[in-house]
């Protein structure tokens, strides 16, 4: 009896030491896969980093946002001015007449008066007919009054002959091309095309093929201009679209577009990424694979958003390559720099719960930045049911990443209530109200991020 008490004694003080173990040495859980940071990589001027919008990804996918970042060289000061070669199409069409021709001819002084004997300039001027106002020449002293003196001649008559100014423009650019001088095409017009090649995609081929490698960026004359295709046109090329409601604007204008020209580091920059399911580049449009970013000036940051629909998967994986390539602005010599897109899988809960990256956020702004861009294009065409449903889609990108990150929730459905008041305000195509939604979501998307 004795003994069987002790046994037993024994087997529960084994249980309890085992207890005691177990609570001081828990069992160890799965270690969870590794998680992949932000992936960088430089080329030259520039350096490029990407990063998902989560820690983890779920072992079944789903959708997530991919954010790149591309930096230029910070240090503008050690870098000398870089010379400009600029060609300034201007429409002097009937649809021009007054104020528009006015504007237009404010626009064409203001970029004289503000190129330097080191920077060339070449004017076309384009009705039904387009005509070479002004050779490419350097712009000394007497070449600006020389300028100057034409631009006061022009008048407002004929058609609207884009594609011929396009054309007539290609030349001059070639002619004052140069190693170390920055290509620059500005368009001023109201972009209502009606003669030679009229249709916006025809439009937006032939300045792709005539302006290779130049950023091309437009000034909308009159409240009844082409947003869209002014846009599209400034968007492919690279450059900003603007609408000039005012004179005073213009100067301020053409000194940043020369600023940012002059200290330019890296040109036709763009960006390619491989290897992954797409759903949208947020704000861009992809043409053969690749994304036209604008020019960097030093020191300049810009951000390209991208909406990936994730495989499911296991353990950490590899989802994709970002492929980047520009000319260096001061050589000409081309760069490239390929960075890898890595995700971590888990089934873990806990895991997955994590707080998302900075990425949930600016993904989130820039496709609701998209889908309000759509809603306008809708709303305009009297489609407005299609439009409030994009609305509502907006809504909903931003409740669900206010619920993943608490601390953005109040600033992103104040951009989602903004957003759907300007597309309800849209009471027909062209109005301002559609102007100027248009031009908040194109400079969500394209703004640089710092500097310029």
């Amino acid at each position: 009896m004795r003994r069987t008490l002790a046994l037993a004694a024994v087997a529960l003080a084994s249980l309890a030491a085992a207890a005691v173990a177990a609570l001081l040495c828990p069992v160890p859980r799965p270690k969870p896969p590794e998680q992949p940071g932000q992936q960088g990589v430089r080329a030259g001027a520039l350096s490029m980093t990407t990063q998902l919008d989560r820690r983890y990804l779920p072992e079944s996918g789903g959708d997530a946002y991919l954010q790149i970042d591309l930096l230029a060289d910070a240090d503008p000061s050690a870098r000398r001015r870089v010379p400009v070669n600029a060609v300034l199409i201007l429409d002097r069409s009937g649809s021009m007449t007054g104020a528009k021709l006015d504007r237009a001819r404010d626009a064409a002084r203001a970029l004289a008066k503000a190129l330097c004997a080191d920077d060339r300039l070449a004017i076309v001027e384009f009705g039904s007919e387009a005509s070479v106002l002004f050779p490419s020449s350097p712009m000394t002293a007497e070449a600006r009054a020389q300028v100057l003196a034409a631009i006061e001649a022009l008048q407002a008559m004929g058609g609207t002959n884009l594609s011929d100014a396009f054309d007539r423009a290609a030349p001059e650019l070639l002619r004052g091309h140069a190693g170390g001088r920055t290509d620059k095409v500005f368009l001023a017009s109201d972009g209502q095309a009606n003669e030679g090649i009229s249709d916006r995609a025809g439009l937006l081929r032939l300045a792709q093929r005539d302006f290779p490698g130049a950023t091309l960026s437009t000034f909308g004359m009159g409240e009844d201009y082409d947003e869209d295709l002014m846009t599209a046109l400034a968007a492919q090329n690279g450059g900003r679209a603007r609408y000039i409601a005012s004179p005073e604007v213009l100067p301020g204008a053409f000194r940043d577009e020369l600023s940012r020209a002059s200290a330019a580091v890296a040109r036709n920059v763009r960006v390619r990424i491989e290897g992954a399911a797409i759903v949208r580049v947020l704000g861009y449009q992809a043409e053969g694979g690749w994304v036209r970013v604008p020019d960097f000036a030093a020191g300049e940051e810009r951000r390209v958003l991208v909406k990936l629909r994730v495989p499911g998967g296991r353990g950490l994986a590899e989802l994709g390559r970002v492929q980047l390539k520009f000319d260096d602005a001061s050589s000409g010599a081309s760069a490239e720099a390929v960075a890898t897109v890595q995700g971590a899988y888990t089934a873990d809960a806990g895991l997955l719960a994590l707080a998302p990256t900075g990425a949930a956020v600016t993904g989130a702004k820039a496709e609701m930045a998209d889908l309000a861009q759509q809603a306008a294009q809708l709303q305009e065409a009297g489609r407005r049911d299609e439009a409030a449903a994009q609305v509502s889609l907006l809504r909903g990108v931003a409740q669900r990443t206010a619920r993943l990150a608490p601390a953005a929730a109040a600033p992103l459905m104040e951009l989602a209530v903004d957003f759907g008041a300007e597309v309800s305000a849209i009471d027909g195509p062209g109005g301002a109200a559609s102007k100027a939604l248009k031009q908040k979501t194109f400079d969500a998307a394209r703004a640089p991020v710092k500097g310029w």
